[in-house]
């Protein structure tokens, strides 16, 4: 008789998301450490303070609040251009190449005695990663972020917009999945044909 598969919890998976950006983070930082203009940065960072306390004093309305702050955040991504690929090329490399040879497994989903399978019978490909890790951990909004950026202040204020709206949108839907789905699958789960589930016993005390 087949072993039954226990959905992983969405605690679980939110903890062990949690555990996993913190270590993308901290790596990210560290590597684009040398590239990133701080001088300039800050600069921007107090500029951008400035304008939302105005909006917030309601010395501005909300449209110039709102194209100040695209401009500032336009000069940002110009200074973290390099660093914002660096963040991208990690990204990729942890929960796309890392996880495939990692049985399905994050640090963060070691932790939390969890891991990625097929959903349906059958070894887990790079072809089930690469789609599933493309949308769920913001691959593809950083990647269309970062070409957009190159076409001008324009395009980078609307596309963001955009992405942002379609990263919001795809997050909550699939919060809603994993919730009342009997399996646990999110929306990256049936693009990617894969589900999250629970180690089992003896996989626990390895």
């Amino acid at each position: 008789m087949a072993k039954k598969e226990e959905k992983a919890l969405f605690i679980q998976r939110l903890i062990a998301y949690i555990i996993d950006m913190i270590i993308i983070s901290c790596i990210s930082s560290v590597l684009s450490y040398p590239f990133i203009n701080f001088d300039s940065f800050e600069k921007l960072q107090k500029e951008e303070d400035k304008v939302l306390e105005k909006y917030s004093k309601q010395k501005i309305d909300f449209m110039v609040y709102f194209n100040d702050s695209m401009d500032i955040e336009y000069q940002k991504s110009k200074i973290t251009g390099f660093s914002n690929i660096i963040t991208i090329a990690i990204l990729v490399l942890y929960f796309i190449v890392y996880q495939i040879y990692n049985n399905g497994q994050t640090i963060g989903k070691k932790i939390m005695k969890i891991k990625i399978i097929k959903n349906e019978k059958g070894t887990l490909t790079m072809n089930n990663m690469i789609v599933r890790g493309l949308f769920n951990n913001s691959i593809f909004v950083n990647i269309f972020i970062a070409i957009i950026a190159l076409f001008g202040r324009n395009s980078y204020i609307y596309g963001s917009v955009i992405a942002s709206i379609f990263q919001y949108a795809f997050i909550v839907i699939t919060v809603i999945m994993i919730f009342i789905r009997k399996d646990g699958r999110g929306l990256s789960d049936f693009i990617g044909n894969t589900k999250v589930i629970m180690l089992d016993n003896k996989e626990r005390k390895v």
